[in-house]
């Protein structure tokens, strides 16, 4: 099999194109021998390995609460590398640096700017109290209530049913000290909304505090190094200090005074950090796709198989069947790396005029990410053949962090229904304006050409948008209730809308790094790579093209053909594009991405690591 070699590092500055140095010293950091995966371990014992794992990077500074401040981009950074060796330490990270430590530094003052320096050091363990048990997408509607004692000046913390306990919380089983507890705010009798406030419900010597139940959720199918919690409050009573109070706060007469009246907007006010949980949860499912595909591709380099001789000399991936499951997912995760590393650059530099276009971004990347992520991870694992069922070769533990990732911090189908909603109403407000939709020339188009491809890529993005938008005018204009339209009548073209909007930017971003690329071998490949991607793009909505009369039957085979065609032609660049996407040697513990005739040569039971040293 032939190979077509390039700037691998060139590509990977790219794709990887903020905090160089600290990523690069990162990822050596993780030669430490800890961060080898252990499978047939204890529950207990596998908490324990995640919690030191995540002691080790924060003893080494490589992620800070501060970063919000000084370096955003690094918080992102440091999820996409953790994200390609352990799901469970990176899920803990993301809960104790975005979501409590994010929480707590941009929703608090001065106050609670002592708290700061023990998040870092992780003396101070902290979760998310946000998800109820009956109480998820819709959290505005959450039971638990914080209701002010004014002769005490103290809040009193509550959950007064089985729907209010606060549910799915990383960290809170084992290891979390403290708390961000959403909660209903009542203030001399009035429901002022949703507030933050920070309880305790671990003392230092980690026994529970006074009138706080903690259970254990138990066993899940993936990430058990994590420990997810349900928590209850019994009137649990904390200072008035303890109400995060950048935007509301309790006065000395007892009387809460707040820059923002609605309290609804209190609410996306104070939840806010899920934007940047987003981005944080498409970073790490970057990084640990990124770890499927270097596994199936240098296994399917390596293993061979019958060949036109009959004799086992063809590596697996000279078949078109390996080519053609493999190189597509490859494409695809470059193309929404690029949109990713835009949307991520766009959140840490947005003004206030933005926010409502950054909402849909973070909204739509993290379900293309993790979407992704699932779909690579399960069918590389399905081509690695019997080997990918093994624990200790990755694809098991990795479809288990997808899964999370796909309804963490929102539902990903639920997001992609606010992106719609936000789409059309920036569309109604001329925020965003598409050209006048023109398929004229469609039938005549050379599908071959990258230019038709773009075109087409646009037109189906444009054609949604306004097929949806025009659905809503007509059936809300004829009294249909919005609840019945949007939630019963037009789900499909929602998700396909949302679907088209977030792959139409990843593919203008891959296009521009295109047009900037100056060596020629990196822009060759890329070239391929981004051609191959809006191919993509169309061939799986073809019956769209085709029922809507942009395609002809002819072009319809073409496009089938063509990809196929483009797929060959990409196969011997594959080996430097998987370079480029950024794994070190020793950060890739898969034996058969290695030498997994040695791996089998001794009894291991599976494990990379002897039984003595688990």
């Amino acid at each position: 099999m032939s190979v077509t070699t390039f700037n691998a590092e060139r590509l990977n500055a790219l794709l990887e194109n903020d905090n160089r140095d600290k990523r690069a010293r990162f990822k050596e950091f993780l030669k430490d021998p800890l961060f080898v995966p252990r499978f047939n371990v204890p529950l207990a014992a596998e908490r324990d390995i995640a919690l030191e794992r995540l002691k080790r990077i924060a003893d080494a500074g490589f992620i800070s609460v501060f970063d919000f401040e000084t370096n955003p981009l690094n918080i992102f950074a440091a999820h996409e590398i953790s994200g390609m060796v352990d799901g469970s330490f990176t899920t803990k990270m993301t809960v104790q640096w975005n979501l409590f430590g994010g929480t707590m530094i941009k929703l608090g003052t001065q106050r609670h700017r002592k708290y700061l320096k023990d998040i870092d050091a992780l003396n101070a363990v902290g979760c998310f109290g946000l998800t109820e048990l009956g109480y998820g997408n819709n959290a505005v509607e959450m039971e638990t209530t914080a209701t002010y004692d004014e002769a005490a000046k103290e809040w009193i913390i509550h959950t007064p049913s089985v729907l209010a306990q606060k549910y799915w919380i990383t960290n809170g089983a084992v290891h979390a000290k403290w708390v961000c507890v959403f909660a209903q705010t009542f203030v001399k009798g009035k429901n002022e909304g949703i507030h933050v406030f920070l309880v305790r419900i671990r003392e230092e010597n980690l026994t529970i505090s006074k009138n706080v139940r903690v259970e254990e959720m138990g066993t899940k199918f993936g990430c058990n190094g994590v420990d997810n919690a349900k928590i209850w409050f019994d009137h649990v009573r904390i200072p008035a200090e303890n109400i995060l109070n950048k935007y509301s706060d309790i006065g000395a007469d007892g009387t809460l005074s707040s820059n923002i009246n609605n309290r609804r907007a209190r609410f996306l006010v104070v939840a806010d950090q899920l934007l940047a949980g987003r981005l944080c949860i498409a970073a790490m499912s970057i990084g640990g796709t990124k770890k499927c595909l270097t596994i199936a591709f240098r296994y399917a380099s390596s293993r061979k198989t019958v060949g036109p001789t009959g004799k086992s000399d063809t590596p697996i991936l000279s078949y078109q069947l390996q080519q053609n499951a493999l190189v597509p997912l490859l494409v695809r995760t470059i193309g929404l790396n690029f949109g990713l590393n835009y949307i991520k650059g766009r959140w840490a530099n947005h003004s206030d005029a933005e926010h409502n276009e950054i909402v849909r971004l973070c909204c739509v990347i993290k379900p293309l990410v993790t979407w992704n992520f699932e779909r690579t991870a399960s069918i590389c694992r399905e081509r690695c053949g019997g080997q990918g069922y093994l624990s200790c070769n990755e694809f098991g533990p990795n479809i288990g962090f997808s899964h999370a990732g796909m309804t963490a911090e929102g539902d990903n189908s639920v997001l992609m229904q606010k992106v719609a909603k936000e789409l059309l109403a920036a569309v109604d407000a001329k925020q965003v304006v598409y050209p006048k939709l023109d398929t004229t020339g469609t039938t005549k188009l050379d599908i071959t050409r990258g230019e038709s491809l773009i075109k087409l890529v646009k037109l189906k993005e444009n054609a949604l948008v306004s097929e949806l938008g025009q659905n809503m005018k007509t059936k809300l204009g004829a009294g249909k209730p919005l609840f019945e339209v949007w939630m019963t009548q037009e789900s499909d073209l929602i998700q396909a809308t949302s679907k088209a909007y977030g792959e139409s930017i990843c593919l203008d971003q891959i296009l521009l790094a295109l047009q900037g690329e100056t060596d020629v071998g990196v822009k060759n490949a890329l070239a391929r790579v981004a051609h191959l991607f809006a191919h993509t793009l169309v061939s799986q909505d073809l019956a769209w093209y085709l029922s809507n009369g942009i395609l002809s039957p002819t072009q319809g085979k073409q496009v089938t053909s063509h990809q196929r065609v483009l797929v060959k032609e990409l196969v011997p660049y594959t080996p430097s594009l998987i370079d480029s996407l950024g794994l070190k040697p020793w950060m890739v513990f898969a034996p058969i991405a290695n030498d997994w005739a040695e791996f089998n040569r001794v009894d291991n039971q599976g494990e990379l690591v002897p039984s003595a040293r688990l």
